[in-house]
């Protein structure tokens, strides 16, 4: 059965109207519980199965059995696992209704029903009795409640709970424990991501100076995860080697601490400015120390030893995390500084001092005062310091701008958008409907000394003036709904409501839209939506047709990622898909066919959007490919932006065929791909 619900459209900006599946949400919740991507993690897989067998041979050597504890079994891989290895009861619980039911389906389809009893429910409401979910105590824990921030899932209270209720006191835990590694660094890309700069001409004449309040901002403990591996080692400059700096004890032989605090002194490698730490993680799996899951990335990975190595497990469930600093410290070769590491029950986060007079306050999770960290992603903060992007705006601003220039932004978050003034416009309209932005907005207005700026909340409120004077209408464009390059087609939406307001001589920038796309072949990305088949020699055709059949109601087929995280190599050529003129009345759908010609096997097509500024390809601000793609060569994406991406349910090297529509009344945009 279908229902009517209320959907935002980011393109139109309204609350539409649309037809769902009455348990779309249901379906979505399936199609989002991202098993495949950490049961395709070969590595993962086997060392649970490794500390697996050394805990079971390990009860049945004291004479005891092998009573098991899956806390979280999702497909019930790893009490399949417990029992294929000889355990002798495996008590599986799962909270998540539609996977608990499948984990039943999975089990029965392997030859375990009758050996393997599973609970739908949380481990913390779990009983232990004759009356209760479980007989007796177990002597083995195997579960996985870990994410890129190791306790974000509550992994502590979790371990806790287990040990005082549900677990015997000499029990064996898998993993046994966790350490987390940190690697203080300088790093002016990832910076980027974090902290706002001052504007600068190429001649480094300051333009539009950003006030103190935002650049001294502490910022956000949010943790920034992120595929360490793919920044440029040149990119970054590491003050101190990875260095140990909290150890996580599953075993239950040490007390749970949910809120703690160490402090490392180290010296600084060499002279810079600590801005971060690089995080990440590893589990000892077993209790002989045998087997060492690590999260880290290439250079500090133990297969990189002896030889420096890219080729390291691949995942995409834990990854590497970054941490700011809530300030910049200026450190010399040599100089002794002091790590703190701090956690509560979900989260990290981290300070540096330069010497040991500490107070409270530097023990204090950073927390956004300034708004931007609460308004935007990284990505975004990314965008808005772009030099290059913004060079490509000051070039159509300094060349389109005089004393009588009437300039009207259609975006969110444009600050830059406030040189028009130093480059002496009559005045300035700003349309930014985001509350935190807008107030950002207005504490850089203030700073500037800016007196010719006018500030509107909705577009509605842009006919209280009079259009008919504007000269320029500029975005870049950006709207904080945007997930997909073309969501910020809101621009044109936005433009095409106040059309008949402007004059006929207005100039509108950008005046293009061109989407374009190609055929890729990815590394590891693939991984992500491709079924599982067969996983560790257990039948996973239950689990796949799930998540197929939910992925199907709940899904579009092109979702957005940061391709520059995913490596993929061009196996066709660029195609142009759709151009679109924004200084133009749009009245009519736009709909191509056409076909991405083969080169080798493909699992993926990439899709982006260009936006012409003014027509010339030098002033284009891609959202793809920062320098024109190659067959059978990687691709170098955009870091500050996420791409669109239609992921093949298996391989091809058959040509594949692409239908696009826009239809721009409804506001919407469909891609139908066909081999």
């Amino acid at each position: 059965m279908s229902v009517f619900v209320q959907k935002l459209n980011p393109l139109t900006g309204n609350n539409d109207w649309v037809v769902q599946n009455e348990e779309y949400d249901y379906h979505q919740e399936v199609a989002r519980s991202a098993f495949a991507d950490m049961l395709h993690d070969t590595e993962r897989n086997q060392l649970y199965e490794k500390a697996l067998i050394i805990a079971i041979n390990k009860m049945h050597s004291l004479g005891k059995k092998a009573n098991v504890l899956d806390i979280g079994t999702g497909t019930g891989l790893l009490s399949m696992m417990a029992v294929r290895n000889g355990a002798d009861n495996v008590i599986a619980c799962e909270a998540f209704k539609p996977m608990s039911d499948c984990a039943l389906k999975v089990i029965d389809s392997n030859g375990f029903k009758d050996k393997i009893c599973i609970i739908p429910k949380r481990s913390t409401e779990l009983t232990v009795g004759n009356d209760g979910d479980m007989l007796e105590r177990c002597n083995i824990l195997v579960t996985e409640v870990f994410d890129t921030e190791l306790i974000g899932e509550g992994a502590l209270s979790t371990f806790s709970h287990a040990h005082k209720h549900l677990l015997e006191k000499d029990c064996i835990v898998v993993p046994d424990n966790a350490t987390v590694y940190a690697q203080v660094v300088e790093c002016p890309l990832a910076q980027n991501w974090n902290k706002l700069k001052d504007y600068y001409n190429d001649d480094l004449e300051i333009l539009i100076k950003i006030p103190q309040s935002i650049k001294q901002c502490p910022g956000s403990a949010a943790v920034h995860d992120i595929q360490l591996s793919q920044l440029p080692i040149t990119s970054f400059n590491s003050l101190v080697n990875p260095i140990p700096v909290l150890r996580f004890d599953w075993s239950g032989k040490t007390p749970f601490i949910f809120t703690r605090s160490t402090i490392n002194s180290l010296k600084s490698k060499h002279d810079g400015n600590a801005q971060m730490v690089f995080m990440w993680w590893e589990l000892q799996m077993d209790i002989e120390g045998k087997y060492i899951l690590s999260c880290a990335p290439y250079w500090a990975h133990p297969q990189s030893k002896e030889k420096l190595t890219k080729n390291i497990p691949w995942r995409d469930h834990w990854i590497q995390a970054i941490y700011y600093f809530p300030e910049e410290v200026k450190v010399k070769k040599d100089q002794e500084i002091h790590l703190i590491s701090c956690h509560d029950e979900y989260s990290l986060w981290f300070n540096l001092k330069t010497n040991l007079r500490v107070s409270d306050a530097d023990y204090v999770n950073p927390i956004c005062h300034c708004g931007l960290h609460m308004s935007y992603s990284r990505t975004r903060i990314g965008q808005i310091n772009d030099m290059k992007r913004n060079k490509k705006y000051l070039n159509v601003l300094e060349k389109n701008i005089n004393n009588d220039s009437v300039v009207l932004f259609l975006n969110e978050g444009f600050y830059y958008g406030l040189v028009a003034s130093k480059l002496g416009a009559k005045q300035l309209y700003f349309l930014e409907s985001n509350t935190f932005s807008r107030r950002i907005l207005e504490n850089i207005i203030e700073y500037n000394d800016i007196k010719n700026s006018v500030i509107f909340e909705k577009a509605d409120d842009l006919k209280s003036v009079n259009l008919n004077n504007v000269t320029i209408v500029f975005g870049e464009p950006y709207f904080s709904s945007s997930i997909l390059p073309w969501d910020n087609l809101l621009f044109l939406y936005l433009n095409e409501s106040i059309r008949t307001l402007l004059n006929d001589n207005v100039k509108i920038f950008p005046m293009k839209c061109i989407l374009k796309g190609i055929a890729v072949k990815f590394d590891h990305l693939h991984k992500i939506r491709a079924p599982l088949g067969v996983c560790e020699g257990f039948a996973m055709k239950h689990f796949d047709n799930l998540i197929c059949e939910s992925s199907n109601i709940s899904d579009d087929s092109v979702e957005a990622q940061p391709l520059w995280e995913y490596p993929c190599t061009a196996v066709s050529e660029e195609v142009k898909i759709m151009e679109l003129d924004l200084t133009k009345e749009c009245t009519t759908n736009l709909e191509s066919s056409l076909m991405f010609k083969m080169e080798s096997e493909c699992n993926g097509i990439a899709l982006w959007i260009d936006w012409s500024l003014d027509g010339s390809l030098r002033n284009t601000i891609t959202t793809g490919p920062l320098i024109p793609p190659m067959v059978g060569k990687e691709i170098e994406w955009d870091k500050y932006i996420r791409q669109g991406v239609y992921l093949l349910p298996q391989s091809t090297s058959h040509d594949i065929n692409f239908h696009f529509i826009f239809n721009f009344k409804d506001g919407n945009i469909k891609f139908k791909f066909s081999e």
